[in-house]
């Protein structure tokens, strides 16, 4: 068993990683017809190496299997292979964006960030389409495609986080608003709520001066109520 940054990797690991990407490499050439020259030359390349294993065993085995495996799917390939998640990631999101808007200012972003989107899927189309012919020109349309598909997503991404950040304040300004009225609300009611006499427990309307019972003045203690009972 050969250890590796903290992976255990075996050779049947290594041999079912092995058939997986040469059967992912093949639907790449068969989705993108147009980078088959480049993605060929990848295959040999790796194939080369991962015949190098035949003759070896145990750790040395597995660390050449493993080169194989990287070779095939480095650069370039691995990230043809997540073009298309990312296509579709960047449509939602342009969806996503319009249907959001909260307000004039939101939808004008949103529109303008969903056209740039368009464009950008569209391109990617198009160089997905056109290919490339060997490896440093599948390198480069690929990278290319990388970079518009990612400046695009932020841009939404950015739009849809100031729409968000506008709802949010929204919301804040409404529970404000809400606890300021609360808040007015509970001192009006203070203002009329009957008051329970301190020296003898009895409850007065909120107009009575004095307690209606024991003629106690409203908010005095219990001294001073004595008094107020004197003739």
């Amino acid at each position: 068993m050969f250890l590796l940054g903290g992976c255990s990797k075996t050779v049947e690991g290594e041999q079912e990683s092995w058939a997986t990407n040469v059967k992912q490499v093949s639907a790449l050439q068969a989705t993108y017809p147009g980078f088959e020259p480049a993605l060929q030359a990848r295959m040999a390349e790796a194939e080369a190496v991962h015949a190098e294993a035949e003759g070896l065993s145990g750790d040395a085995k597995i660390e050449k299997l493993s080169s194989a495996n990287s070779t095939l799917t480095r650069g370039y390939v691995g990230k043809l292979k997540r073009i298309d998640a990312d296509m579709k990631a960047l449509r939602e999101k342009r969806v996503k964006a319009a249907a959001k808007a909260s307000d004039a200012s939101s939808r004008l972003g949103a529109k303008v960030a969903a056209e740039d989107a368009q464009e950008a899927l569209e391109r990617t189309e198009a160089a997905l389409r056109r290919g490339a012919s060997d490896e440093a020109s599948a390198t480069a349309v690929v990278d290319g495609i990388v970079s518009d598909l990612r400046t695009a997503t932020k841009a939404v991404d950015e739009v849809l986080k100031a729409d968000r950040d506008k709802k949010d304040a929204k919301a804040q300004d409404a529970e404000a608003k809400d606890a300021k009225a609360a808040a007015a609300k509970a001192d009006a009611d203070a203002k009329v709520a009957p008051w329970s006499c301190e020296f003898c427990g009895s409850e007065n309307p909120h107009t009575a001066g004095k307690c209606e019972s024991c003629g106690a003045p409203k908010g005095k203690g219990k001294g001073k109520a004595k008094d107020a009972k004197k003739p």
